[in-house]
């Protein structure tokens, strides 16, 4: 039976968003390949115990290579007894003006981490370290896609539903080849889920169904840190939400600065 079901997530929290604490060094050693915050661990979990619950037990798990996406998904490939497939298809996307463009660790290095990490598999595509506009990386989430349906359609029959793990832009791309919208709005919370359905006799790229669309109602703390082509910035679903947690922090940061000054005896504010 042909692959009729593709959940994608991306990744968690990352550690270099978080403010509160010194960052954390890249484990791999490869800059702009950073680990999750412990907020993004917690994250995690809470999408790999929501996922073992809802997955058939014979499934693929796929990932980006980087380390944030195999930390995210680990657990669930513990859960269920599954390889992950690090797929560089599935890697972030990186403009040509940028400056670097990361190279995710070989599998044996991404091994020594998650020890669940196929040695044996090929990557489908690896992309430029030139770069790559956005049409090209809708041109490899079509072709990454297409090639990954079809193996398991050719070589692993038993597998109907297939797990990605993955990066916001590349997951925008993702969605957009398998509903064959372009212009297609994905939600990219970190954690978050979309759920796409192929039709039972036809899962041919641009033909699926999106059931969900960045679901987050597995997380404690909803959808956080969406981001999208259009503005290149992170924004929050509850805005009034992020605004009292705003104006509570700053009127906590107040509250110590005035007790620092009474202490003190400096009464000028």
């Amino acid at each position: 039976m042909p692959v009729q079901r593709i959940y994608i997530a991306r990744h968690g929290f990352r550690s270099n968003w978080d403010t509160t604490v010194p960052p954390k060094p890249a484990p791999t050693g490869i800059d702009g390949d950073p680990p999750l915050s412990a907020h993004g661990e917690e994250q995690a979990h809470e999408l790999c115990l929501y996922l073992s619950k809802v997955l058939p037990n014979d499934v693929r798990i796929y990932s980006s290579p980087f380390y944030r996406c195999l930390q995210t998904i680990c657990e669930l490939a513990d859960l269920l007894r599954h390889d992950i497939l690090p797929e560089n298809g599935f890697g972030e996307w990186y403009g040509r003006t940028r400056k670097t463009h990361p190279r995710a660790a070989p599998n044996d290095v991404l091994r020594s981490f998650f020890p669940r990490v196929s040695l044996d598999y090929e990557p489908i595509a690896v992309p430029s370290t030139d770069g790559e506009t956005i049409e090209e990386l809708h041109e490899r989430a079509r072709f990454v896609l297409a090639s990954a349906i079809r193996d398991c359609n050719e070589n692993h029959p038993t597998i109907t539903t297939v797990v990605i793990c993955a990066h916001a832009a590349t997951i925008i791309a993702l969605g957009r080849a398998l509903v064959g919208d372009d212009s297609f709005d994905v939600r990219t919370g970190t954690c978050s889920i979309s759920v796409y359905e192929a039709d039972p006799s036809e899962n041919g790229i641009g033909k699926w169904k999106c059931r969900e669309n960045g679901s987050a109602s597995h997380l404690s703390g909803g959808e956080e840190r969406h981001w999208g082509f259009d503005t290149g910035q992170y924004d929050f679903l509850d805005a009034h939400a992020y605004q009292e947690r705003m104006d509570s922090y700053h009127v906590s940061l107040a509250s110590v600065a005035v007790s620092d000054v009474v202490a003190d005896g400096n009464i000028e504010i």
